[in-house]
This record gives structure tokens, sequence and C-alpha cells, in this order.
């Protein structure tokens, strides 16, 4: 069976005092901020609905019936928007559940109120009706069209809009919501002289196409903590932004400057590279000048000639404005090499240097005056 009724007027702190602690306490460590609901689900009276398998049926309800639905109301039980076409819970969506139960006497009527807790992803719904899904036991006369209703269980709860579900009681009217904020006080947003909802004016500012400051004077915007406390994290996240660009700017400005003095210094290394590869090929060309007058003047050999040569490449000039001068160094310990291999290695004695009666020198090794005066003697 369906029964509908819809939301009335209740306290906030009254809500609250119908919800056990642990129920509330397990809520809040999911949910810092939950919205409860208090709805209307059955009175003394009659009411129509839909009975499933049967159609439309006017119900009689006795108190003793409304005292059964408060019993049968479990904590847990499931609330989904809207009914389907059966009471099954398969492939349907949680919207909530009951938290809470009392039983009040409203209009001289005993009344079952329900205390929903309501999922946050679903507050925005126009939630002002409710329905219970449960089992019942119809007696009476049939012929009489109106059957006497008891509730053997309650499987579920559903909620609507009244412009689109009409409430099955006729005597039910709307009820109160609380919903606890930062600061945990409660706000009583049904009800009252005016009896609007936060959700009807949201819906009305949207409607007409009003923003906040159509509303209130930019001084109570600002009062507001919710948006001063916004104003502060964006100028903190503005300073942070500046500081950072700022650094960024620095690191930039390091990293070129970096880049221009390292490219400066690669551009001098190269030029003096240059200089350098100049200099040596100025002064490898010159060494043949070199080695040509110290061979007259030193009057050297073919042998140390030859030995010289090939050593001539292994010639680097520590100074180069004193080349020639440490070439011709360069050519004395050349000189003393080919002499010392020459007697060390293959066990000759030195050569000698002596003017013929031409001009002419000729190089003479140790012993060959000996060996020449001896040919004279014989």
């Amino acid at each position: 069976m369906i029964i509908r009724a819809t939301i009335l007027e209740m306290a906030s702190s009254e809500i609250m005092e119908h919800i056990p602690s642990n129920v509330y306490q397990d809520i809040k460590k999911k949910d810092p901020h939950p919205l409860f609901r208090a709805y209307v689900v059955g009175h003394e009276g009659e009411s129509t609905g839909k009975v499933v398998g049967a159609g439309n049926m006017v119900k009689r309800w006795f108190a003793s019936a409304i005292n059964k639905i408060v019993d049968k109301l479990q904590y847990g039980i499931k609330i989904f928007h809207e009914h389907a076409e059966t009471n099954v819970h398969e492939g349907r969506i949680a919207i909530g559940h009951i938290v809470g139960k009392a039983k009040k006497i409203i209009n001289d009527n005993i009344s079952a109120i329900a205390i929903a807790y309501i999922k946050p992803e679903f507050r925005n719904l126009p939630l002002d009706v409710a329905s219970i899904e449960a089992d019942i036991v119809l007696s009476g006369d049939p012929s009489s069209g109106i059957f006497d209703a008891n509730v053997e269980d309650i499987t579920g709860v559903a909620l609507g809009n009244s412009a689109v579900n009409r409430p099955g009681f006729p005597g039910a009217t709307l009820l109160s919501q609380v919903q606890e904020f930062v600061s945990q006080s409660q706000f009583n947003t049904g009800g009252g002289d005016m009896g609007i909802t936060i959700s009807e004016v949201k819906n009305f500012i949207k409607a007409d196409g009003l923003v906040p400051s159509d509303l209130f004077g930019i001084g109570d915007l600002t009062k507001d903590p919710t948006i001063a406390e916004h104003i502060d994290k964006m100028e903190e996240k503005f300073e942070k932004s500046l500081i950072t660009r700022k650094k960024r700017i620095n690191e930039g400005f390091d990293e070129t400057k970096e880049s221009l003095i390292k490219e400066h210094e690669e551009k001098i290394k190269e030029k003096d590279g240059m200089i350098l590869k100049l200099t040596t090929d100025n002064i490898k060309s010159n060494t043949g000048r070199w080695l040509e007058v110290q061979k007259e003047k030193r009057e050297l050999s073919e042998e140390q000639m030859k030995y010289i040569t090939l050593k001539l490449p292994k010639f680097k000039p520590e100074e180069l404005e004193k080349a020639e001068d440490e070439f011709s160094k360069f050519l004395d310990d050349k000189v003393d090499e080919l002499k010392s291999i020459e007697k060390d290695v293959f066990g000759k004695e030195p050569e000698t240097k002596e003017k013929s009666p031409g001009g002419e020198t000729k190089h003479k090794k140790a012993g060959d005056d000996f060996v020449e005066d001896m040919a004279l003697e014989d």
C-alpha cells in the first residue's frame, strides 16, 4: 500500500529530541552539517491512495492503527524519491533513511511522525510530501467502499513534491526541517507565519534572475563569514601569486645573466684558442727556417738533422714571445739525446769536429786520429 502525507509544522528542537544520540553521532561522522526533516505519515481519519494490485481505495484509520505505524517505523528504513510501480527496493536509489519517530496530537487527531535524514546530494530536491510504503490488512464491507486499515510492516518511505503528488491524508500539513551549520546552531526553515522554505526562496531568486547584490548591500555581503573567508583566501592566493611571479622573474633574470656570462666566457675562450692556434701554426711554420739557420751555425751532421726532424713535432714553446730561444735549447737537448743513444745503445763514441785544409769541417769519432797516425807511420 502507498499512503501519501505532507510535512507539517514542528519545532526544530523537537525534531532533534526524537533522534537517538548514537544515530546522530554516526551521521555526524560522515556529514558534518546534516539535514533532518519531520513528516506526518499518517493520522486518524480517512485516506485515499493506491493499494498495489487493487487500485485506489478509501481507508479508515483508527488510533490503534496510527499507533501501529509509529511502532513499525524502524531506524534505518530507506527513503526514496517518489514511488515505483511496486514497493520493491531493487534498482531504486536511497536518498536518505529514517532516524527518528514521534506521535503527536494534531487537530485533535493522533498523528504518526517520521524523522528523515536527507543525504547532501539530494537536499535541493523539493521534497515536501512523504508517503509510507507498507504491508497492510484491510477489513470491512466491500459494498461500502471503505475499509478499516491496520499495518503489518513498513518497508520504505517515498518523498515527493506536493505539486505533483496529492496527499492521501487530507489533514496533513507542513512540518519543519533542521540543518546544522558550521556554528552547530539549529535553523528553522519551514512553517512559521510565512510558511516559506529556503528552497522556495532560492527558486524565487533564480526564477527572477536576481543576484545577491539585488537583495543585500556590499556591507552586508562582506560581513557574511563565508564571503569574508573567501575574500581572505583570494587575497592570500593573489599575494602568493605575486611572490611566486616575482621569484620566477628573478630566477629568470639570474638564469639569463648566468647564460650571458657563460656565453661571453665561451666566446673569449674560443677567441683565445684561435689566437693560440694561429700563433702555434705560425711558430711551426718558422721552425723549418730556424732549423736551417741552426744547421749552418751548429754544423749539424746528417744523422743529427734526421733525428731532430723526427722529434720536431714535439717542440711546443712555453712562452710564445721566446719561441726562437726555446727552439735553440730544444736543439741542444736533441743533440745531447742523440749522443747518449749512440753511446749507450750502439756503443759509438761521440764525433768531433775538425777543419780540413780546405776549410771544410770533418766529423771524426774518438780514436780516428790514432788510426790515421798509425797509417802514416806505416
